[in-house]
């Protein structure tokens, strides 16, 4: 394909240059610093709020087929074993039982294994849910139990600990100077850290309505998933037929965090289930399925030692980490705010602890909120060494440009200076001390071309004067449809609210997964082009209708036409279109060279410490965000705004309580498993910070995850602030501040 060169200038205004890119013949010439915008960067109401805000839009849970059936999962009530024998006789003649289908084989030896208390045994559909309740009570499994571990900390592998110290030796391997270069710091500091299992509480749980079509030999599924296109792979693979033959509906999804990509034993069982009793079978997880069977955000237990400088610089860095996955997944996998460390020597161990426990899974910037809790902890630790302000110690270190930008910004805004604590007493006596605490974010993802079909977007043109702008991808309540309704109304020029757009259906142009911040850097620029593509056929029809040459075309104010001659609104020039809509598909080109590949961000806090009781409440959050070129701003600001509210969450309330046992969740529930509600909402901010980054033809960069990593460090080291000591476990408990405040009271 042709590449035509361009040149473009990119970065933002303190740090602005300028490029040459080659763009693929065909596509849009990018955004940058000196593109104006009509719609792009405004505020927008979502154009599904409506739907959602009176009950009308439709989630896979409020789909409800003719005929169709209740399914609901046996799951096993010992953590570690095997399945010896299954016996589903007595469950089989159970009233209003359609269908049971095994999910664990007692003859195949990887199947047969049990590795947590509720790993899926077998599942059973029936007329009503209360029925097949009562059929899963009368499924008969002969167990063979094993030894299981529910505590990380009893795991083989896990490291000593004294006072909540680790104190097992350090590598020897990795960077071999470290004892050295420790040794030449003027200053060092030392620290463990330790982030509790955080569990997935989207609105929605997981579940699944499939149909099968016994003639035709296809499922029809509606799902609560944050990869369509994943789900149609997966299921597909577990009923052996090929992509082709299953189609998957997410219009409307309840939110995902990370643990709804692939369909899940749960959508495999639905699917099995309604092939199996040749009827639609509707199967959501329950509240306590959902907390123990539907993945986490693994436990982190970190360990920093690091030092500086006569000049304050940081000169060592070491770092270990050993992550609780449960009985699979990745969870010592943490990073750390590696931008200040430019100067360093650093190293970095990880190693995982199996339990036998529900599998970790991705949760919004996996690992990174854990791994920036102890790093921005340990930067706090060592600005008190060196005796000045965190801010100035941050700003001293700093490598990002665009950061240290952001850190002045957001300094400025949140009053800095007025609310941090200088270091040195605290007075008890007081019943309320507050303090300030700040932390940075970092992600890095710039969208991508597709892997297999390009994801692409699909833009129409009707007659009528109608446009619809259609992905096969899932909006998880982002607001992506507002998006791509936003690019291609910015394109065409006319208002946001006459777009219709259509997402969450398979049969429409592939899209990726909501995963990675990934969603709207890899269709925004395939919406643009289609949109762009199809104005360009438009424009084509005009200029034949007034007989002039297609280069003579404009379209200013919302006229289409020669500027000083006749022109036609837009209405007026569908009508040119006829019978058959214009119909393009704009599909992702590779990235660019541009300005960066990743984003930054930081957060402030301030909370307010109650001296008797260790409860924390925290009174003003203030983060600083860039994502590229701001499209939508009201849902980016509502990005920051949602991770900040996580992020308290995550810090001062959500604990998984087990039964070391039992290997039972004893607080599986949203009655006992305790988020942040209305009540303990602080004062919240977002600023985005836009820049042109210059990666794609919209300049846009991923949102999900980077405002979600620095939140809890910042409030953590808030906490710190106000009391003089640091609390280094999340969630962050009065017991332990209270122990906090003793011991610095105590002189220890």
């Amino acid at each position: 394909m042709a590449r035509e060169e361009y040149e473009m200038k990119v970065g933002f205004a303190a740090d602005q240059k300028t490029v040459k890119i080659k763009i693929p013949d065909g596509d849009l010439k990018p955004w940058d610093l000196d593109t104006k915008f009509e719609t792009v960067g405004t505020d927008v109401d979502r154009i599904d709020g409506i739907a959602k805000a009176t009950g009308t839009a439709k989630y896979t849970f409020d789909v409800n087929l003719p005929g169709m059936l209740q399914g609901v999962m046996l799951r096993s009530n010992i953590p570690s074993g095997r399945v010896k024998k299954i016996d589903f006789e007595a469950a089989s003649k159970m009233p209003g039982v359609r269908a049971i289908v095994p999910l664990k084989d007692p003859a195949e030896g990887r199947r047969n294994r049990v590795r947590w208390v509720g790993d899926p045994i077998a599942a059973v559909a029936a007329d009503r849910r209360e029925q097949a309740l009562d059929a899963i009570e009368k499924i008969v499994v002969e167990y063979e139990t094993s030894q299981a571990v529910i505590d990380m900390q009893d795991g083989e592998d896990a490291p000593k600990l004294e006072g909540g110290e680790i104190t097992s030796p350090w590598p020897d391997k990795g960077n071999e100077r470290m004892e050295e270069a420790l040794g030449e710091c003027k200053h060092t500091r030392s620290g463990t850290w330790f982030a509790e299992v955080q569990t997935h509480s989207a609105l929605e749980s997981h579940g699944h309505v499939c149909s099968w079509d016994d003639d035709k030999g296809t499922l029809e599924v509606w799902a609560s998933t944050q990869a369509t296109f994943g789900a149609r792979f997966g299921l597909a693979r577990a009923l052996n037929i090929g992509g082709d033959k299953v189609t998957i509906h997410a219009e409307y999804v309840g939110g995902g965090f990370g643990a709804k990509f692939s369909p899940g034993t749960e959508g495999v069982a639905c699917a099995l289930l309604t092939r199996e009793a040749k009827a639609p079978v509707k199967l959501m997880l329950d509240r306590f399925e959902e907390h123990t069977c539907a993945g986490n955000r693994p436990s982190a237990l970190m360990q920093i030692r690091a030092g500086i400088d006569a000049d304050n610089t940081i000169t060592a860095w070491d770092y270990r980490c050993y992550g609780g996955p449960g009985y699979r997944g990745r969870g010592g996998r943490t990073t750390f705010p590696r931008s200040y460390l430019e100067d360093a020597h650093v190293r970095a161990t990880q190693k995982d602890i199996a339990t036998n426990t529900d599998a970790g899974r991705a949760m919004r910037a996996p690992g990174w909120p854990q791994g920036y809790f102890a790093g921005e902890g340990m930067i706090d630790a060592l600005a008190e060494a060196a005796g000045i302000d965190p801010l100035e110690f941050r700003l001293h270190n700093e490598s990002e440009k665009l950061r240290e930008a952001e850190w002045r910004m957001g300094a400025e805004k949140f009053d800095w200076a007025k609310r941090w604590q200088p270091y040195g007493e605290r007075d008890y006596g007081k019943r309320y001390l507050k303090g300030a605490g700040m932390a940075s974010a970092m992600w890095g993802q710039m969208g991508h071309r597709g892997r297999g079909s390009p994801n692409a977007v699909k833009v129409r043109i009707h007659a009528d004067g109608t446009v619809e702008s259609r992905n096969g991808a899932q909006d998880i309540g982002t607001g992506m449809k507002t998006v791509l309704a936003m690019l291609t109304a910015e394109e065409l020029q006319i208002p946001v609210g006459t777009i219709k757009v259509t997402m969450g259906d398979t049969n429409d142009p592939a899209g990726p997964a909501s995963g990675g911040s990934t969603t709207t850097p890899s269709l925004a620029p395939a919406a643009r082009l289609a949109a762009g593509m199809a104005k360009n056929e438009l424009r084509t029809l005009v200029a034949e209708h007034l007989r002039v040459e297609e280069d003579k075309v404009t379209v200013e104010n919302g006229r289409w036409g020669v500027p000083g001659g006749k022109t036609l609104l837009f209405e007026e020039a569908c009508k040119l279109i006829g019978p058959q809509p214009i119909e393009k598909v704009g599909e992702r080109t590779s990235n660019y060279k541009g300005y960066k590949n990743n984003v930054c961000g930081c957060q402030f806090a301030e909370v307010e410490v109650d001296t008797r009781t260790g409860f924390v409440r925290v009174t003003e959050m203030l983060g600083i965000q860039d994502c590229g070129t701001v499209i939508a701003k009201k849902l980016a600001e509502s990005q920051v705004l949602g991770a900040m509210i996580g992020a308290l969450s995550y810090t001062l309330h959500e604990q998984r309580i087990m039964d070391p046992k039992s290997g039972r969740m004893l607080n599986g529930d949203l009655m006992m498993y305790k988020i942040a509600g209305a009540a303990d909402m602080p004062k919240l901010t977002a600023h985005m910070f836009p820049v042109a980054n210059g990666k794609n033809s919209v300049g846009a960069a991923g949102l999900g995850e980077p405002p979600s990593v620095a939140g809890p460090a910042a409030i953590a080291n808030a906490v710190a602030n106000a009391i003089g000591a640091p609390v280094r476990n999340i969630p962050i408990t009065p017991d332990q501040v209270l122990a906090a405040i003793d011991s610095k009271k105590g002189g220890k």
